[in-house]
């Protein structure tokens, strides 16, 4: 396991935290978000937050945002996903000792940060994920059963990958130290939740699940994650990859069906003597030996393009927050002690 340090800052009352909120179509909400947050920053005595939202918004959510004072990291198109990790890694710019992911719809509690903050402050771990199922009664109004049946299913994966005893797989709020932003990757356009718990695990960061508020929505519903079922037929796949899972199921299948053809031919040529004449007869069970040698390589090569494309996504996406880097390097340094001051948007 990895053991992260927030440098001489011992007090997170200290600390420059950065709050990364995706946001998709969230124009109604954004502003109540935004002074809920600076509000609940205040209230517990926190410096003044930098605030990036990651957008792949259709209407005015980020003009809204630049009104006021907030950060935007746009997605260009690509998702969601893609939009976040482009906010996370963003965050490392301003320098910022810690990261908070945080639904940016209103149902999170911004008055629990504080809670989230103590397991870092105290040494414990180094990314904190809320959970709405771990206690009872979190959850304010009635969730619905498909979303609840979807939940545990995608919690089940990833107690399958991680091994941690996991109760809820996309929590409102998420805290990170900053190296855990610094080294993650993410393929996905709807799993960056899933994933960088995932990614998280692989690199040995501790990780640790504490119960959080979940409330109401107040304006329209998620653009986000409308129907939990069809959100795990985008996700699933996505998490398999991840995981590195598929290479084992695929591979092992695809050596399982290599090996019965190859057995399957010694018992045709064994059961004819070994007479290539007599063979001909056999032509059925050459052409069904045919199809497990193909359908075993072709196993083989969707595990090895998936596994390829999966790398290369992730070097591509490296580079480009690299180049963003290169192409702004005033916004590693800069300073925005009061964020009606200076706007910047980061692309």
């Amino acid at each position: 396991m990895k053991t992260t340090k927030l440098g001489n800052k011992s007090t997170c009352e200290s600390w420059k935290i950065c709050l990364v909120l995706p946001t998709k179509n969230e124009e109604p909400i954004l502003r109540d978000v935004v002074e809920e947050l600076r509000e609940a920053f205040r209230s517990a005595n926190l410096r003044e937050p930098v605030i990036i939202i990651a957008d792949d918004s259709h209407d005015n959510t980020r003009q809204l945002a630049h009104e006021m004072g907030v950060h935007v990291a746009v997605g260009g198109g690509k998702g969601l996903g893609y939009a976040m990790l482009q906010g996370l890694k963003a965050a490392l710019r301003f320098q910022c000792d810690v990261i908070i992911s945080m639904d940016a719809d209103g149902q999170s509690d911004p008055a629990e940060i504080k809670d989230f903050l103590g397991p870092l402050e105290r040494g414990e771990v180094d990314m904190v994920l809320g959970s709405r199922f771990l206690e009872p009664g979190l959850i304010e109004y009635r969730y619905r059963w498909r979303n609840r049946f979807g939940i545990v299913v995608l919690s089940w994966i990833l107690r399958r990958f991680t091994g941690l005893p996991l109760t809820d797989s996309h929590g409102g709020i998420r805290a990170f130290k900053a190296d855990v932003v610094r080294e993650l990757d993410i393929i996905g356009t709807h799993t960056y939740v899933q994933e960088t718990i995932i990614d998280a695990h692989e690199k040995g960061f501790r990780i640790k699940e504490i119960a959080s508020i979940w409330r109401k929505r107040k304006h329209g519903r998620s653009q986000v994650v409308g129907s939990i079922p069809k959100y795990i037929m985008y996700t699933l796949p996505v998490l398999l990859i991840r995981s590195g899972v598929h290479v084992k199921w695929l591979y092992s299948v695809g050596s399982a069906l290599v090996t019965l053809a190859f057995s399957y031919f010694l018992v045709v040529c064994w059961q004819e003597s070994f007479q290539f004449k007599a063979m001909f007869s056999r032509l059925p069970s050459f052409v069904m030996i045919a199809l497990l040698v193909i359908v075993g390589l072709q196993l083989f090569t969707v595990g090895f393009l998936a596994e390829l494309i999966k790398n290369v996504k992730s070097r591509v996406d490296r580079l480009d927050f690299m180049s963003g880097d290169r192409n702004h390097p005033s916004q590693t340094v800069q300073e925005h002690n009061n964020p009606n001051e200076t706007i910047t948007q980061v692309d």
